[in-house]
């Protein structure tokens, strides 16, 4: 039901950015990854850059996409993480997850990926396409516009621009 909701409102006008709190910083969220393992917006704080992909597990760009994203996260500095978020993969649903699961491992993702649930409404509800990727600080504020649609080479170099 959820992603009913965050789907029909990516369909409306919206600002294709992720909802923000008072300060500019990506609201507050506690959800599971794919392993069952407790997440928070604090994820963010633990590099100085996250490159935030929005996925779906129908989207056949975003699946096209998690072999390259792997590939760059080896690639990328230290001081730099990419975190997934399966935008159609709700926790408790353990038949999606094992979908998600899946195509994680047949891309060889090396990377988090977060389920969604109703903390993350605001913060999602502004997509209006995927794949979706952010590029946020450690505060989890937004350093460039958001990248709509799967281009790898455009993470990096929003991620090196930031950190030169």
């Amino acid at each position: 039901m959820l992603i009913m909701a965050v789907l029909c409102f990516s369909l409306a006008a919206c600002t294709g950015n992720p909802e923000k709190d008072e300060d500019g910083a990506t609201g507050s969220f506690s959800s599971t990854d794919l392993e069952g393992n407790k997440v928070t917006e604090k994820i963010f704080g633990e590099k100085d850059v996250t490159i935030l992909n929005i996925w779906g597990t129908y989207c056949g760009p975003c699946k096209e996409e998690m072999p390259d994203l792997a590939k760059l996260q080896e690639e990328l500095p230290d001081n730099v993480q990419i975190v997934g978020i399966v935008l159609d993969v709700q926790e408790g649903d353990t038949e999606m997850i094992e979908l998600a699961r899946e195509i994680c491992e047949d891309t060889k993702v090396n990377y988090t990926n977060i389920l969604v649930n109703d903390s993350m409404y605001e913060m999602l509800s502004g997509i209006e396409a995927i794949p979706t990727t952010f590029i946020l600080d450690r505060e989890g504020k937004t350093i460039c516009d958001p990248i709509v649609g799967a281009d790898v080479d455009a993470y990096k170099s929003a991620v090196m621009e930031y950190l030169e």
